[in-house]
């Protein structure tokens, strides 16, 4: 293994890292709002009548859902009257997949880094529509609770599936995904690296 290049590498990533993560701080309202876009129309499709808006307030998802309580404290939908359920949920805490993915291709020599650049942010928007989905549908299903799942018909294993989706979108995915897409869009890289791998990405 050539020591010099692996080198140059990880002092870009550390170099890169906290540009890129400044500039997805500062840019999030623009970043996050086709997802949030996305995620609005996918809610429709699977959960209707569920959702009243979902919206961006700077980097922060305002969820309004189509509940509220009525005269007796109990949660029904739709809402008896102004008061509707809401929630602020932050999509920081699952994207910083993004500012990780750009670091690691700028920090990589390659004559291809601008469009490996694009081809990424490409890559991980899927990533961050599943983290943002499978955030709205557990906290419809476990804040706004049991009027939530009587509506759309959400077993008890229905529940913990979109309990299991929340902690690979929140925990797992962000970590894994950005390493992934970055192996796959760097293959030469790696092998000039490490020549051994080459068997195992011919397999």
């Amino acid at each position: 293994m050539t020591s010099k290049p692996l080198h140059r590498f990880m002092f870009g990533v550390l170099i890169f890292f906290p540009l890129t993560f400044f500039l997805w701080y500062i840019s999030a309202a623009y970043h996050l709002a086709p997802i949030t876009l996305i995620t609005s129309k996918l809610m429709n499709i699977f959960v209707p009548d569920a959702l009243m808006w979902l919206r961006l307030d700077g980097h922060m998802l305002v969820l309004a859902s189509n509940f509220g309580h009525d005269s007796n404290g109990v949660i029904v939908s739709p809402p008896a009257g102004d008061d509707v359920l809401g929630f602020h949920l932050n999509p920081l805490i699952y994207s910083y997949s993004l500012p990780l993915l750009a670091a690691l291709i700028l920090a990589t020599p390659s004559p291809r880094k601008w469009s490996n650049l694009l081809w990424g942010i490409l890559l991980i928007l899927p990533t961050e529509i599943f983290s943002m989905v499978s955030s709205v549908l557990k906290t419809l299903t476990f804040d706004v609770g049991a009027a939530f799942q009587i509506q759309q018909g959400i077993s008890a294993t229905g529940a913990d599936i979109i309990a299991l989706s929340y902690q690979v979108g929140t925990l797992l995915l962000p970590m894994v995904a950005p390493l992934i897409i970055w192996v796959a869009l760097n293959r030469d890289f790696l092998l000039h690296l490490a020549p051994q791998w080459e068997q195992s990405f011919t397999r």
